[in-house]
């Protein structure tokens, strides 16, 4: 650009007069083309080459596994000093304490030392409350009381746990027995039954009647 001046003002100078302003006037418009050439190339706009990236965050959903499993219940007959005796579904595993809730609670005449509240129950089981004894009363009547004989073809599982020795699952083989061979007829039939021998026959013999 320098270069090109140098030469038009000497070109100028060696110019008669009468032909300078025209000498002028093409130098500046020659100056002016190239000014709007160079601003023009100078303001091309800067063209980005970055892709723009979208990030998409994981799903913060996390389905939990299904925990709709149901567990199996049990059938229970709660009789006796009861609110609402009947036949109960509870739960598998539930308690006595359970069954007894289900049947409304214990009556004021109830006397819950009979049962025993934290025993798991079994399907099909009769649970009996029985009522309490009289506060007050002759000593015949806590005599009687006292030697009440249990049935061995009527009583319930819980009664024959009250049996010396007898546990849940004794007192249930006593009843299978019971009922495979139609009854007691004897007392010396509980022999036949697997897990009583001789000693535990004469504990409870007395204590027993058909």
């Amino acid at each position: 650009m320098n270069a090109l001046r140098e030469k038009l003002l000497a070109a100028l100078a060696s110019t008669p007069t009468a032909n300078r302003r025209l000498f002028l006037f093409v130098f500046v418009f020659a100056m002016t083309i190239g000014a709007i050439l160079i601003s023009l190339n100078s303001a091309k706009p800067y063209e980005s080459t970055s892709e723009s990236v979208t990030i998409e965050e994981p799903s913060s959903s996390i389905e939990e596994p299904s925990s709709s499993i149901e567990e199996p219940s049990v059938f229970v007959h709660v009789v006796g000093e009861v609110e609402k005796p009947g036949i109960y579904i509870v739960a598998n595993r539930a308690r006595v304490f359970d069954a007894i809730i289900a049947a409304g609670g214990f009556t004021k005449s109830a006397d819950q030392s009979t049962v025993n509240l934290a025993r798991e129950v079994s399907d099909g089981e009769q649970v009996v409350v029985m009522a309490a004894g009289a506060q007050s009363g002759s000593a015949t009547a806590q005599t009687s009381a006292q030697t009440a004989l249990i049935s061995l073809n009527r009583a319930s599982q819980l009664e024959l746990e009250a049996l010396p020795g007898v546990g849940p699952t004794l007192a249930g083989r006593m009843i299978d027995w019971r009922t495979a061979n139609g009854g007691f007829k004897k007392k010396e039939d509980l022999l036949k039954v697997s897990g009583i021998g001789n000693k535990m026959f004469d504990g409870m013999k007395d204590l027993v009647t058909l």
